[in-house]
């Protein structure tokens, strides 16, 4: 019941409410509540130019809460399930229609349960997916987005020795048995996996866990591009450094000393020189003059020759003169990262343009071996209301036809 107050009027827009109404303010800040001393009624001040700031503080998250309820037809919050239901009965007239499912309204759902269980319902779920959509849908609760670019953080943890090669984790099963462990090992840390035959590991990485980002690489490669172009890191001059023992290239038993490592035939051990060691075919014999690595002509003074392109040189210089080059794609402002959300595609880093969206962002993941999320969000910032009248996502900057698509988008592409 609202009331005005004809005696005293102040310049903002203020609403006064009975107490009875106090009930529906939920997360007001303590600074737009005024209490009077003379009549017995809250006043609420509100700021009628800025209402979008308004509808946004529903969206907030208590502290060391991941979800809170909200009525799915008006948007308000409510303290449990059981709120929200009467609210439904009594203020839009409808009925408990699951009433079949919900054994026990008055327990609340674990959202982070490892087994998909819910309590409430007494049913388990077949993945997280499915759990969340059963969450947001049945108990209509509002549910944090998962990041999955962080490393995992479930307790469910995949059994290296399944014969089914399934990941009860990520809920996906694998083709080949080597597929599998190296996915237990690196996806989710598993140190202690066993392979069929030990291998000798020359790079020494056992784990793909960054602590700097807190990411988890799928791959060594991955973990190897990401040491390189976001924090500097060459993991092969490294190794080297370390050792400080140079391989003989003409070993006739194929062994490099530096890696304690026996290959199996020449051509092994001439790839593993390459990929590990920078060390390429037997050269002629050194000279006193050094070639210069960035002659703006591509000119070798050791050999007096010119070449076409400074690939070409480059890779004259790293056959001939055994220099540990790095490649020239990743030796370009590895300090610096694009926009991955340019409007006109263009890579500041690499000053080149691209036709498509997608192909720039496939660049920036590939060549700047960025972490990037689904393509279509162009404004990852934006806060998406999934009750939006117009079924429009913010992030997305998109509309969508029907509400079945739209919550199909939400699910499969933000996890809400």
């Amino acid at each position: 019941m609202k009331l005005r107050d004809k005696q005293k009027r102040v310049s903002n827009d203020i609403k006064q409410e009975d107490k009875k109404a106090v009930i529906n303010l939920i997360d007001t800040p303590s600074s737009a509540l005024n209490e009077s001393n003379t009549c017995s009624f809250n006043i609420k001040q509100e700021d009628t130019k800025n209402d979008s700031s308004l509808l946004q503080q529903d969206d907030r998250f208590e502290e060391g809460k991941d979800y809170f309820y909200r009525c799915d037809i008006c948007s308000q919050r409510m303290p449990n399930l059981k709120s929200v239901l009467q609210h439904r009965k009594s203020i839009h007239n409808i009925s408990r229609f699951n009433h079949r499912i919900i054994k026990d309204v008055n327990t609340e759902p674990d959202m982070h349960d490892p087994n998909f269980y819910c309590r409430s319902c007494k049913v388990i779920y077949k993945d997280r997916d499915k759990y969340r959509y059963h969450l947001r849908h049945v108990h209509f609760m509002v549910l944090k987005t998962i990041l999955k670019s962080k490393s995992p953080r479930s307790t469910i943890v995949p059994d290296p020795n399944d014969p089914s090669l399934h990941c009860r984790a990520c809920d996906h099963t694998y083709a080949q048995k080597s597929s599998y462990k190296k996915h237990c090992q690196y996806k989710h840390g598993m140190t202690s996996v066993k392979f069929g035959t030990a291998k000798s590991k020359p790079d020494g990485i056992v784990d793909t866990y960054c602590k700097i980002c807190d990411v988890r690489l799928a791959s060594k490669q991955s973990y190897k591009s990401h040491l390189f172009v976001i924090h500097k890191v060459d993991w092969r001059l490294n190794q080297q450094k370390s050792k400080d023992i140079a391989p003989d290239v003409d070993d006739p038993n194929f062994y490099c000393c530096a890696c304690e490592r026996k290959l199996a035939n020449r051509y092994s051990f001439r790839t593993h020189l390459k990929l590990i060691h920078f060390i390429y075919q037997s050269a002629p014999k050194e000279t006193s003059v050094e070639p210069d690595t960035d002659d703006p002509n591509n000119n070798c003074r050791a050999c007096e020759k010119n070449y076409a392109s400074k690939a070409i040189y480059w890779m004259h210089l790293r056959l001939v003169h055994h220099m540990a080059l790095p490649p020239l794609k990743r030796n370009v402002n590895l300090g610096r990262q694009p926009d991955p959300n340019d409007s006109h595609h263009y890579c500041s880093v690499c000053k080149k343009s691209y036709e498509t969206r997608e192909k720039y962002r496939m660049h920036c993941r590939h060549v700047h071996r960025m972490i990037l999320g689904h393509q279509s969000i162009s404004n990852p910032n934006a806060i998406i209301d999934i009750n939006h009248p117009s079924l429009y996502c913010a992030q997305c900057e998109h509309f969508y036809s029907t509400k079945e698509y739209f919550k199909k988008h939400l699910r499969r592409v933000h996890s809400i």
